[in-house]
């Protein structure tokens, strides 16, 4: 029986970095489904040949189709599920049952994905979320101030009502996610709205080292290769001083808004919005610019930190109130820029089921202790001056997650520069009414670089 594939950059995986065109024909050990429900023959990722024959059955038109009824599965379900968690997010910080219960669904969602979207398309899916995210900022400003006026209603105050309403729209929408979120690609619940031959297109296009439905349920071996990975650490450090930056700048902002003085409560909260606006905008054009092939990941990351750092300083040295409302509305457009491509930049280091989950498990429990720490940046001491020392920490931070990219570009500067060539690659199959054929596929294996453990 052969192992399954390796993990998140191990530094021995099954194929023994051999190139994508020299791998041998083997399957995967049957862990999630048995041989009844998965046939294991139909498994063409470790045969080219027979992956690029199976591929170019499929025009682009057909491809599209097959997407389609993803995106549609996963866009509205999982949009709802952002939307409805961060309507509620700032106000259950405080309550550890609620964290300890919502703690998993941004790294499970994350690893979900893995099994279905290419790393060059990752950022579809992640602009819908992260949109849905900052539109939940939108609609929970609305609706606290709708509810302000239900203050007294039934002998019940105002902020009894908001847990109340948002409580019981999540209830009912957790029984609609349980019921119809689509499970792995090969599984039964699959299946009943994927033929076999679309279920095996979803998996047989992803790259090799992407999770599979055949992967073992948990694999020991996989768990300790992630652990000593070294992109693992320059991803977990980026997004946590990123994190703690941005985490003290949306816990905060509608403080910062109050305080500038521009209306009282609770008209205050509309002024929320264009912020919020700002950053569906940015993370729409961060789609659609990655998805055109322009430059690299890290590079177009980079930028957008470096947006950061630059209205952060605004925030900390602006003499006027009105110039540093602006910079929060550029600082959030920055910031909520950043996040899908990093995502899609991350996923693409991914490799097998217990690999993924844990390397991303790993860095969200590290890196979440920005909405712990980060609301402790802001301290009354140091409001005389606009919380010049809160912003220049702040900067601080960010400037570090600038660090931490660089050091994770050099790891993955040679698997990035493949994704842009398949990128451009699959651009020009769909303009040319095929699909990718996969040949000369995204090898993140075979990178010895990324699997140098002297590199930490």
């Amino acid at each position: 029986m052969s192992t399954s594939i390796a993990t998140v950059l191990g530094d021995n995986n099954r194929f023994n970095g051999a190139s994508i065109a020299s791998i041998p024909k083997e399957s995967p050990d049957v862990t999630v489904l048995d041989e009844e429900t998965l046939d294991l023959k139909d498994n063409l990722q470790s045969d080219p040949d027979a992956r690029e024959s199976f591929l170019a059955e499929f025009s682009a038109k057909e491809s599209k189709a097959i997407l389609n009824k993803v995106d549609r599965r996963f866009f509205i379900l999982i949009g709802l599920m952002f939307l409805i968690k961060n309507m509620d997010s700032g106000k259950l910080a405080s309550f550890s049952f609620g964290d300890m219960a919502e703690a998993g669904m941004f790294p499970g969602v994350i690893t979900h994905l893995a099994y279905w979207y290419r790393t060059g398309e990752f950022s579809r899916p992640m602009v819908w979320f992260f949109a849905i995210s900052n539109l939940a900022g939108i609609v929970g400003s609305l609706l606290c101030y709708g509810i302000s006026y239900m203050n007294g209603l039934q002998g019940l105050s105002a902020w009894r009502w908001v847990f109340l309403i948002e409580g019981i729209l999540t209830i009912i929408l957790s029984g609609f996610i349980f019921w119809i979120l689509p499970d792995l690609p090969k599984s039964p619940r699959s299946k009943s709205w994927l033929t076999e031959r679309e279920q095996k297109f979803i998996e047989t296009r992803l790259p090799l080292n992407a999770p599979v439905t055949g992967d073992k349920n948990f694999d020991w071996k996989e768990a300790w290769h992630a652990f000593r990975s070294p992109s693992v650490y320059g991803f977990m450090l980026c997004q946590t001083f990123m994190n703690l930056a941005l985490a003290a700048f949306n816990w905060y902002l509608p403080t910062i808004i109050t305080n500038f003085g521009f209306v009282g409560l609770p008209r205050n909260q509309l002024l929320n919005i264009p912020p919020i606006g700002a950053g569906i905008l940015g993370i729409i054009f961060s789609s659609w610019f990655q998805s055109r092939g322009f430059v690299v990941r890290p590079a177009y990351i980079n930028s957008m930190v470096l947006g950061n750092v630059i209205f952060l300083v605004v925030l900390a040295y602006a003499p006027g109130s009105k110039a540093k409302y602006v910079a929060c509305i550029f600082t959030n457009l920055f910031s909520a820029s950043f996040y899908p491509p990093y995502w899609s930049w991350r996923a693409g280091y991914l490799s097998g089921a217990t690999g993924a989950a844990f390397a991303i498990g790993l860095q969200s429990a590290v890196s979440n202790i920005g909405s712990v720490v980060s609301p402790q940046f802001f301290q009354s001491k140091w409001a005389y001056d606009g919380y010049r020392n809160s912003w220049i920490i702040c900067i601080v931070l960010v400037v570090c997650a600038q660090l931490a990219n660089l050091y994770t570009w050099r790891l993955t500067r040679k698997v990035e520069r493949q994704v842009l060539r398949v990128r451009r690659e699959v651009l020009r199959a769909k303009k040319a009414g095929r699909e990718y054929n996969g040949r000369d596929d995204v090898d993140a294996l075979g990178d010895d670089n990324i699997k140098n453990r002297r590199l930490w």
